[in-house]
């Protein structure tokens, strides 16, 4: 079934897996008035990212935190223009997310694509592109689709903006990120992404919306909003389903001397 249910009509993919029945979380049965698919319980379990936020990033701040930025905003440069995040990346988001990535279930992505659009239409961000934070060939063929691409792809049609998959794309195979510091995040992630040749045209002078699922450090979507910016777009905006926990500098220090 990999990769199937990406190429799949979304009429179909409801009559197979429909959206209002079941809770995409959890599995109990909802009716078509809970939002995105979400029973009460699960709805609630989510850490929604919409208290006080990274200005630059979106990362949801702690409310006894001090600065308007997170750590990793603060400490470091990005090239992205703004980022902006739906929920904090914590046990309730990493499953739902697993479960999308790893466990062939693609027709999650419009609903979590659902939850992306109605964090951003309050922005009245209006991007000439969506682009989604391209997967090498290899690991798009073993698990059937890039997840990234189908919410972009979603969320595109929500947005109604012109979506191409095919104009950002990864040329080399990289270290899981997860394993992972900050430093090492960086250096993993240099000369990965490039823009197709034939399709540079389509980004001069645009303003990008880069989509993905989960934001960490920025590493990534710094290094994709560089190609995309020497290619000829005007400025890249970043609109991720999750991002990761804000890290004062001993926690994130720790974290460091961990995975080194």
């Amino acid at each position: 079934m990999k990769g199937i249910l990406s190429s799949l009509g979304e009429g179909f993919l409801d009559l197979i897996y429909p959206s209002n029945i079941y809770c995409i979380s959890c599995g109990n049965i909802i009716d078509d008035s809970r939002p995105y698919a979400h029973c009460d319980v699960c709805v609630r379990a989510l850490k929604w990212a919409n208290g006080r936020n990274c200005s630059y990033c979106g990362k949801l701040l702690q409310e006894d935190y001090g600065p308007d930025l997170c750590t990793d905003c603060i400490d470091g440069e990005h090239v992205f223009e703004k980022g902006f995040t739906c929920v904090e990346y914590g046990a309730a988001e990493r499953d739902l997310l697993h479960r999308f990535k790893y466990k062939d279930k693609a027709y999650l992505g419009r609903k979590l694509a659902e939850i992306m659009y109605d964090r951003i239409r309050i922005e009245e961000l209006e991007p000439d592109l969506i682009l989604s934070v391209p997967m090498y060939g290899r690991k798009v063929r073993q698990r059937g689709y890039n997840q990234a691409a189908v919410l972009a792809a979603s969320l595109a049609k929500y947005m109604e903006r012109p979506y191409t998959g095919k104009l950002l794309v990864r040329i080399v195979e990289t270290e899981a990120m997860s394993r992972l510091g900050v430093l090492g995040r960086r250096r993993n992630i240099r000369e990965v992404f490039s823009v197709a040749h034939d399709k540079t045209d389509q980004l001069a002078g645009k303003t990008i919306l880069l989509v993905d699922d989960i934001y960490t450090t920025g590493s990534t979507v710094d290094a994709c909003s560089s190609v995309l910016l020497e290619a000829g777009a005007a400025r890249v905006f970043v609109l991720t389903f999750a991002s990761g926990a804000n890290l004062t500098r001993a926690e994130s220090s720790t974290m460091t001397a961990g995975k080194n």
